[in-house]
């Protein structure tokens, strides 16, 4: 009983609230961007700003879910600066404009950009896991991220974000690679993250780092598969 209370504590239809809208506000941020071409300047700010707000939900109501989230995907954002590098420098996929902060051949953002779109789609993953049990939650998510995340790629390419050199067979702007290695990506959310209010910290690391990892793997997968 007591650990079911937490799970609900977690689940608070303010906190799902939040969340839903934060990721609206993402989608509509980049649809701007997309349509005015407004550049990588509006990339790092809408990155930072949903990063800090998700640090001070988190810490200001006290959300051990959402903590554990943020926790989660900032070290496997950071380990995506190699899947990154991967599709910059080896397989000569993706570009960046390169007007911006680097870090190895990401822009200085990136590793915060994957932090903020885990946490959205892993809180989700954690409704459909109540709601359906892990096996049909990944399912899901996964269909779910591999729709999700090319869209953004999409918008991201009429923003001047980052594009892809047409060398590949691409779904409107996203390779179909890309679409799914994000599948996979997202498919590995719900296990990795059930429970995650009650995940110690070193725990919540070590997950994130297997998901940062993943992230790599499954690049490697999809291009071998559909690139």
């Amino acid at each position: 009983m007591e650990t079911e209370k937490k799970l609900i504590a977690g689940l608070d239809k303010k906190t799902t609230l939040v969340i839903l809208i934060s990721s609206g506000v993402l989608v509509g941020w980049s649809l701007i961007s997309s349509v005015m071409n407004l550049g990588p300047i509006t990339a790092s700010i809408i990155t930072y700003s949903l990063y800090g707000f998700y640090w001070f939900y988190a810490i200001r109501y006290k959300n051990p879910l959402v903590l554990r989230l943020v926790i989660f995907g900032t070290v496997a954002g950071i380990l995506e600066l190699a899947t990154d590098h991967y599709l910059v420098e080896t397989i000569n996929s993706l570009v960046y404009p390169g007007k911006e902060l680097m870090i190895w051949s990401s822009p200085a953002y990136m590793p915060f950009a994957w932090s903020n779109v885990i946490l959205q789609l892993g809180f989700i993953g954690v409704l459909l896991t109540r709601r359906f049990g892990i096996l049909k939650a990944s399912l899901i998510l996964g269909l779910a991220g591999g729709m999700y995340i090319p869209l953004y790629e999409h918008l991201a390419n009429n923003a001047g974000w980052w594009w892809y050199k047409n060398n590949t067979l691409m779904v409107f702007n996203a390779p179909v690679y890309v679409i799914v290695c994000e599948a996979l990506i997202s498919l590995s959310l719900p296990i990795l993250i059930q429970n995650a209010e009650e995940h110690s910290l070193k725990k919540t690391l070590s997950l994130g780092a297997i998901e940062g990892i993943w992230i790599l793997v499954s690049a490697f997968l999809a291009f071998s598969i559909a690139g």
